[in-house]
This record gives C-alpha cells, structure tokens and sequence, in this order.
C-alpha cells in the first residue's frame, strides 16, 4: 500500500513537472550584445517575468541577419526580438513587412535621428566607434587625432578594424567614412597594409599583442580594459565619432504579442536602459548617466555625423556596392 502511495505521488509529480514545463513562455532573443552584457540582463528579466524563459542567441550583427534569414527562408524565425547593431539591415526588415510597429516605454525620449518612424525599430543604446592605441607602443603625442590621420604613412603596418562583412558597427564606419572622404581614403589605408577583419574583439587583440599597435574599434571595448589593461588608450576623433545605432525590434508573428512588447518596455526602462551603461554603451533614453569614464553624449554627437532618413535610405540601396567595394580595395 506504501509502495503505491509512493508510485502515485512521483506520477502526480512528474505530472506537474511536465505541466509546469509545458506552460512555461519561452522568449527568444537574438543579439549582438556581448555575453557578459546577456548574463547582466537574463536574470533581471527573468525575475521581472516569472515564469518566462529567456533564450539567448549570440553572434556579431552579420550572423544575426544570416541566421534570420535562413530560418525565414525554412519557413519559421525563432527569435522573438532582435537587438543588434545593423541599422541598415532592420530598415530592410521593415520594408518587408517582417517586424512589429511598437512604440516602447520612453519612446518620446529618444531622438527621432534614432528610431523608425513607424516603429518598426528603436534604439536601445549608443555604441561609439573611436580610435585606440597601446601606449607602449604609441605616444599620447604622437597617436592619431582623426580618423583622417590614419591615412598617413607614418601608419603603415600599424592600423587594424573590424571587416564591414562581418561587423554591422563596422560597416557603418565604413559607410560614413566613405560619404566624408571617398573611397581614395581606404586606397591609402590599403597602402598602409591596415587590417580589416573579424569584429571588435579582433582589434583588441591585435592592440593587446602590439600587432596592429592602433585601431578603429568601439569605446565599450576599451573602457573595458580600463584595470585590466591600462595600456590601451582612446581619443574622441576630431573630425567625428561615429555613433552606432544599437537596434532593438520585435519579430512579426501569428500570435498574441504583448509579452514581446513588455520586454522591449523594459528594455528601455530604467533597468534595461542602466544594463547599456554598465557595458559602456551609451543609453538611448535622454537623461540616462553616460557610462563610466565616458564623456557625455552631447558632447560626442556635436561632431558626430548624422544619421537621417535619407542616409538610411541611400545606404540601404548601395549596401552590397559598398561591401563589395571595401572588398576590392581591403581584400
């Protein structure tokens, strides 16, 4: 009679187990946010949604898109939200109809330059592309100022980026770069034998090692470094840092979407917008601290160039031109 007391309760309880599994939300996430930024936020959201499980899928931009686009063409997108740093790619998603038209907590707090019109998109944070350098190497007196600078050829052998084929961030310093000074500027950074490869870890690799001794890189990467390598120094390029657009957006599906929505509301609330900041990307609600030894916001996007609809637009059409262009001249 004990023995069968005891069988009846573990299937009752293997019941509610497998009930409780069943029931639970699951909400798929695909970012290139860093990892150490998604271990930061998965339990916070996960304590502000009980009873969601959040999965995460994590890659550079470009893989992010690759990964969509094959799962679309199979016929199913496994991601509920996406947030990622393509600008570009999120305007041809809108186009095609494949995103919601969301208008996020503290909506109206965020410069209209850095969101979809419609709502398709918005942006979560700032990454900014600046121009490092290890001082073992280089002097702060000696370090190039602008990004015009590395084109001289006291840089040769001496400069690395991240690849515009693989890296969103880095293919929109390309696109602005290209639309101030003209592809002539990267022949000369060909001339300089400069490395475009991979993503943002890249770079640092290549400055840590002395390899590459400066590089184009993200200013997250490097405040990073702060006590663990203080060799790696920054500057604000004096013709303009470039502001990335850090995306977030909700995928287009046949269900009951509110969920997806309270988290990109979250996103943009006072935790998520923080979580941004402790990754030293700026946040992209207006009165948000900027992250720690970064200089304030305004400050960068005084001469910083500038994003608009029509920029987006051209870009848009001339995206394969431009990487195939790079290509030529990097490759």
């Amino acid at each position: 009679m004990k023995f069968r007391f005891l069988i009846l309760f573990f299937i009752s309880i293997s019941f509610i187990s497998c009930t409780s599994k069943d029931n639970e939300k699951t909400v798929w996430i695909y970012t290139s946010l860093y990892k150490d930024t998604i271990s930061d936020i998965q339990p916070k959201l996960e304590k502000a949604f009980p009873g969601v499980k959040f999965q995460f899928y994590q890659a550079g931009s470009e893989e992010v898109a690759a990964k969509v686009q094959a799962e679309s063409m199979a016929g199913k997108i496994q991601a509920d939200l996406l947030m990622s740093s393509d600008r570009f790619w999120y305007e041809d998603l809108a186009n095609k109809g494949a995103l919601v038209s969301y208008q996020p907590a503290q909506h109206e707090k965020i410069d209209k330059n850095y969101k979809h019109p419609e709502g398709f998109y918005t942006t979560v944070s700032f990454p900014i592309m600046v121009i490092a350098y290890n001082s073992e190497a280089v002097s702060e007196a000696d370090a190039p100022k602008s990004f015009k600078d590395l084109s001289a050829d006291r840089w040769k052998d001496k400069i690395s980026m991240g690849s515009p084929l693989a890296s969103g961030t880095a293919f929109t310093t390309v696109t602005f770069l290209e639309k101030k000074y003209g592809w002539d500027y990267f022949k000369n950074l060909r001339k300089n034998n400069f490395i475009a490869e991979g993503g943002n870890s890249g770079v640092v690799r290549r400055l840590q090692s002395k390899e590459r001794p400066v590089g184009v890189v993200l200013l997250e990467n490097i405040l990073r470094l702060k006590t663990t390598d203080p060799r790696i120094k920054w500057h604000l390029p004096s013709d303009g840092a470039v502001i990335q657009s850090n995306v977030l957006a909700i995928v287009k599906k046949e269900k009951d979407q509110q969920l997806e929505k309270k988290v990109a509301d979250w996103m943009f609330g006072p935790e998520g917008q923080q979580a941004m900041a402790r990754s030293f990307m700026y946040p992209a609600v207006e009165g948000q601290a900027a992250p720690e030894g970064a200089p304030e916001f305004k400050s960068i996007a005084k001469s910083a160039p500038s994003w608009n609809r029509e920029f987006i637009a051209e870009t848009l059409k001339s995206r394969e031109k431009i990487k195939d262009q790079f290509s030529k001249i990097a490759f």
